[in-house]
């Protein structure tokens, strides 16, 4: 039998890891699939007022005001405490023990987590993962010797861990050999494993996400506890803290925008979209949370500092992002009454020891995470080295940063204010101009021409210039007195057009890219004539 009573909290578990690889929300990312159902249970107890003999035990000269003696409990894997609102925190001190394999562990501070009006909820600590227990004691201190009302612990059981973790590898990066963080490729998006993925609960208010005009910049978080578990242990660990943000703390959905394991495995946190500045509850800070992204590493981070995989894969996904929002990585901003650095820590904004004393370090450190993003813009990949190339006076200002996608036969992508780079086992191309649009009206990449394998090149005709796609051709047209137009033909009309001579045959210049028309066929217009794939499929060849 139960003995902390509980509420079984409905939410959407994972039985395999599923990613999403988009740099913006156009027509050619491509989303991953939803996972399949299950259910985290979070159980509340009432933290009664400390007998009275106890009530001045505090060796600082605090009260106890509050303890839950030892008692045990059906298997949980993370711990926290919450409060009523209205009550002065400050100098109170929360701290927990549990048992796990017969024996109980030793007390542990939770630190008390700052609020804001915006996000609303109960006040609380941050949540501590534990991995394994089925025992919990707790006790409170106050400087004032006053308890908070309706004080309560919860520990939470985030149920299975997804039946494939071996899904998990495309997100995880290998440690390097060098001390410092690889630029190669930063401004890319890595891999980051959707809500679908890690097995979500469905949210309330937070389903239409406050957004705002754009991030100035990132806060970095620890989740506090052990920093011994699993690859496939670290779902468990965003979905529990997730059902503590928002059945403990009352909020709408979990409180960081993004969660990077120590193996490198990158999560999508709050709802809302990756590529969006969508306001968390992160930072205790309204406008931080607005304006900023919140990035929590999984673990304790006191002494130890994070893993070379953790390294390297939060700082490819802040590079990625400042990216997207053309932002530098060092600098300050004004918000919210305070002045942080672009990438801050949790304790830059309000009194917590948060992300812990050895990642604050590592922050500002040579080599460390401010000087990774800074130099990871200018990474060398085909992409940036074209980019470079080109100058900025042809490319024009970044749009989206590198990220790949994987429509056959996949690749990478940038797009500039001017053009778009796009680099496949064919090569790296820009498209621009006129063709860039109607390649954009046909899908892209992952449209019916495919990846680009030329770059735009002169022809047969001196008012025609071409580029070559995977499937398909598109034709820039200078006509007399007339702005260019560009026409695509693809598939077996291209092949056709261009067995007859191409530019250089009978059918002349293209004039109107391929369409459909009535009974089910597809026309390309010439100056000279028309080709039209039949319905039977036949290719009729029409010449004036």
């Amino acid at each position: 039998m139960r003995f902390i009573s509980g509420a079984i909290v409905g939410a959407v578990l994972a039985t395999s890891m599923t990613y999403v690889a988009t740099g913006s929300a156009q027509a050619d990312d491509i989303v991953a699939p939803p996972a399949s159902a299950g259910a985290a249970d979070v159980s509340s107890t009432t933290v009664p007022a400390a007998p009275q003999a106890l009530s001045a035990a505090s060796a600082d000269g605090s009260d106890l005001v509050a303890e839950l003696p030892a008692r045990g409990t059906d298997d949980f894997g993370l711990v926290g405490v919450t409060w009523d609102s209205g009550f002065d925190a400050t100098g109170m001190v929360v701290e927990v023990r549990m048992r796990t394999n017969g024996t109980w562990g030793t007390w542990q501070e939770l630190h008390i987590e700052g609020v804001d009006d915006t996000e609303g909820g109960r006040p609380g600590t941050e949540p501590l993962w534990v991995g394994t227990a089925d025992g919990v004691a707790v006790k409170v201190t106050s400087p004032t010797g006053l308890r908070p009302a309706g004080l309560k612990v919860d520990t939470i059981d985030a149920g299975a861990t997804p039946s494939d973790p071996a899904a998990a590898s495309n997100a995880v990066y290998r440690t390097s050999s060098a001390g410092t963080v690889t630029a190669a490729a930063a401004t890319a998006q890595p891999p980051i494993i959707l809500r679908s993925g890690w097995g979500a609960a469905p949210n309330t208010k937070c389903d239409t996400p406050t957004v705002s005009s754009g991030i100035m910049g990132a806060v970095v978080h620890h989740t506090a506890g052990t920093n011994s578990y699993t690859a496939a242990q670290s779902a468990q660990i965003v979905r529990a803290t997730q059902a503590y943000h928002m059945k403990s703390r009352k909020w709408c959905d979990i409180g960081y925008n993004f969660l990077v394991d120590k193996y490198g495995q990158i999560f999508e946190g709050r709802n809302g979209g990756i590529t969006r500045a969508v306001r968390a509850a992160h930072s205790g800070n309204a406008a931080v949370n607005t304006y900023t992204m919140g990035v929590s590493m999984m673990g304790t981070f006191d002494k130890s500092a994070p893993t070379q995989a953790t390294k390297e894969a939060v700082a490819k996904l802040i590079s990625w992002r400042f990216g997207l929002a053309g932002i530098p990585a060092t600098g300050t901003y004004s918000l919210g009454g305070k002045t942080l650095n672009r990438i801050a820590g949790h304790r830059d904004v309000v009194g917590t020891e948060c992300p812990g004393a050895a990642a604050y370090a590592w922050l500002g450190e040579p080599g460390g995470l401010r000087a990774s993003v800074a130099s990871g813009a200018g990474s060398s990949t085909p992409i940036t080295q074209m980019a470079s190339r080109l100058g900025a006076g042809m490319t024009g200002s970044l749009v989206a940063a590198e990220y790949p996608f994987y429509t056959a036969p996949k690749g990478t992508k940038a797009r500039y204010r001017n053009l778009d780079i796009i680099s496949s086992r064919f090569g790296t191309y820009a498209v621009k101009d006129v063709v860039r649009s109607r390649y954009k009206s046909r899908g892209a990449q992952s449209g019916v021409l495919g990846v680009p394998t030329t770059s735009q090149m002169a022809s047969a005709r001196s008012q025609v210039r071409l580029q070559r796609f995977h499937h398909g051709t598109i034709y820039r047209v200078k006509r007399k007195n007339k702005p260019l137009v560009a026409v695509a033909v693809y598939g077996r009309l291209e092949n056709k057009y261009i067995s007859r001579g191409e530019l250089r045959g009978k059918l002349g210049v293209p004039t109107k890219t391929q369409r459909k028309i009535s009974g089910g066929r597809e026309r390309v217009y010439f100056s000279k004539g028309t080709l039209t794939l039949e319905a039977n499929g036949r290719i009729t060849v029409s010449v004036k």
